[in-house]
């Protein structure tokens, strides 16, 4: 067990490296079996690109972070059993890049997951910490959110998952600023190493990023975004029941948003599906970033984009956990500003430069 502010950060780096290292190793021959079993994402309407591309690179990341977390991560049978019960999603996903399962039973299969997750390892969302307001939540209550919030976030990483680079950094960023939070709030022997799985999932990230930008020669697949999405937001609330700064909990927006540029733009496109009642569950192309490249933008540059934007949440989120309810209060309006400009920005530019033609081919 870690237990000194100095073996946190350096835990974090071995973890990092290590996962990198295999994720980076592991996407050799994570391309190759896509491509000598077929596994492979054709181009569709929805498509950002137009050739064939092994879509298998989830099992890089798998490998890279399952090597990370070898060096010091030490987990209760709750937690191992946990782990279990959770890979199924992985398993779902895989299956899902195979043969396409038809999408309620795959939800369905996600809330059964999350649900006996959280069970297992006696999570749910305690109180909403808002700027001067926590707000307690009763068990059950804390519990069917924290449920919603990871089946949701599980979907909303996979929606997001369309350009070169976009989701691998959204993993890096998200995966890296929780472990932080994790490694500054470790209180108790709850947390165990809970931050290695944070520091891990952002190697395993890292590592794949050389794969698939700027150009792509493999896509993660579902198997990738379901993964990571699934561990990032369970970290969320591990960090909400636990976490402490100066004995005080740190309150779960600032967990929460490190993820913000996804559930940001997954949960505006959803509302803004909704009013114009169309079908919410038919593929899109309305993703800020998907609108984006329709005006003819690169993946390069779009990618570019919002990690500026993930790099202000992280910002954001480190202030969060340990600044008053100023500060707080402060943040919660700079980032509300940044996406609501965001939107209307894009909006604009859309309307003004579509173009709809057919967008970079990766390599």
């Amino acid at each position: 067990m870690l237990d000194s502010t100095t073996g946190f950060y350096w835990g974090i780096t071995g973890a990092l490296g290590m996962a990198a290292i295999g994720s980076y190793a592991g996407g050799f021959l994570a391309a190759y079996v896509g491509r000598k079993l077929h596994i492979m994402d054709r181009p569709g309407s929805r498509s950002s690109h137009s050739t064939p591309t092994p879509r298998t690179g989830g099992m890089a990341i798998l490998l890279g972070t399952l090597m990370g977390l070898s060096l010091h991560a030490q987990a209760t049978m709750a937690f191992v059993a946990a782990a279990v019960v959770g890979a199924i999603i992985t398993t779902i996903s895989f299956l899902d890049d195979i043969i396409t399962i038809p999408s309620l039973p795959r939800l369905a299969g996600h809330f059964v997951v999350a649900g006996l997750t959280l069970h297992m390892i006696h999570l749910h969302l305690p109180a909403l910490g808002l700027p001067y307001a926590r707000v307690p939540l009763p068990e059950i209550v804390g519990f069917a959110v924290g449920m919603v919030f990871v089946v949701g976030f599980v979907n909303f990483y996979n929606f997001m998952d369309g350009i070169n680079g976009l989701a691998a950094a959204q993993g890096v960023w998200g995966g890296l600023t929780l472990a932080i939070l994790l490694a500054w709030g470790q209180h108790g022997q709850e947390m165990g190493n809970s931050f290695l799985y944070g520091a891990a999932i952002a190697g395993g990230s890292l590592g794949f990023i050389p794969h698939n930008f700027p150009k792509a020669r493999i896509f993660m697949g579902d198997i990738g975004s379901t993964t990571i999405g699934f561990v990032l937001a369970v970290l969320t609330l591990l960090g909400s029941r636990h976490a402490e700064i100066n004995g005080q909990p740190v309150p779960w927006v600032a967990f929460v948003m490190p993820l913000g540029v996804f559930l940001y733009d997954a949960t505006f496109t959803l509302f803004k599906r909704i009013a114009r009642r169309e079908n919410f569950l038919k593929a899109h192309r309305e993703h800020h970033y998907q609108l984006l490249v329709r005006c003819g933008w690169s993946h390069a540059k779009v990618t570019a984009l919002q990690m500026g934007l993930m790099t202000l949440c992280s910002i954001g989120a480190l202030l969060y956990a340990g600044g008053t309810d100023p500060i707080r209060l402060a943040v919660l309006v700079m980032l509300a500003c940044v996406f609501v400009s965001y939107s209307v920005l894009v909006h604009r530019y859309f309307n003004i430069h579509r173009l709809d033609a057919p967008t970079e081919t990766p390599a």
